[in-house]
């Protein structure tokens, strides 16, 4: 067997949802409880960085009970590796929705984002931040509550570091500087700009996304005339 291919005992897979050069991801059941679980393989083999950088998201998860963030229920240790055993969130990413069905109508898309950004809420109280809020990581069930998932750039308040995906980045990313909650309420209105015009604040190479961020200002004659407040304040360059 290939080490890519090791179970943590005690679940039933049930299909791979992902893979990649350092792992996968696979939806499982506890075979005890029926429990559906998602678990995050990492190999042997993986960096030092990742293999640390895994167990730091572990170790946030667990600081989290929230119901709008998925749990961890455990890390896994074992000679091939290791897995990071999590609740598995039964819906659809917002990525797919806003790919399927575009642009949502403000209230919509407040509906959708609500459980998510209570998610954010909880991990700021305990002093730490995501780093990575995008539609890609906001899970949305068919009842239309959503859950914030994927802690693996996270950081505590005060940390320094870039991280994170370019189009949602805020200022101090960009610049490796100490990251705080409004760093993700950036991000957070990145998306919620996303939602109601179907596309990205802004879009190019890293260059031009960076120049963006850093210095254009936030594109709020695209939205309704409500909007623009709301987004001018979250987009802002002085966080």
């Amino acid at each position: 067997m290939r080490v890519t291919e090791w179970r943590a005992a005690g679940f039933r897979e049930v299909q791979e949802l992902g893979r990649g050069g350092q792992g996968r991801v696979v939806l499982a059941v506890h075979e005890e409880s029926g429990t559906p679980v998602a678990i995050k393989y990492l190999t042997a083999g993986a960096r030092k960085a990742d293999q640390d950088e895994f167990e730091h998201e572990a170790r946030m998860l667990g600081q989290l009970d929230s119901p709008h963030v998925a749990r961890l229920y455990r890390l896994v240790h074992s000679e091939h590796g290791t897995a990071i055993v999590m609740e598995a969130v039964d819906g659809v990413s917002l990525k797919r929705i806003l790919a399927e069905h575009g642009a949502l109508a403000p209230e919509a898309a407040l509906t959708v984002l609500k459980g998510s950004l209570l998610g954010l809420s909880a991990a700021h109280h305990l002093g730490v931040v995501h780093r990575d809020y995008k539609p890609a990581n906001v899970i949305v069930r068919a009842d239309g509550l959503s859950k914030l998932i994927d802690f693996g750039v996270a950081r505590y308040t005060g940390e320094a570091g870039g991280g994170g995906t370019p189009a949602y980045m805020a200022l101090e990313q960009w610049r490796s500087e100490p990251v705080t909650p409004v760093t993700d309420v950036y991000a957070a209105t990145c998306v919620f700009f996303e939602c109601v015009t179907g596309r990205r604040p802004f879009d190019g190479g890293i260059a031009e996304l960076r120049r963006s961020h850093l210095s254009a200002p936030a594109p709020v004659a695209d939205v309704p005339e409500p909007l623009r407040p709301l987004i001018a304040r979250g987009m802002a360059k002085d966080p």
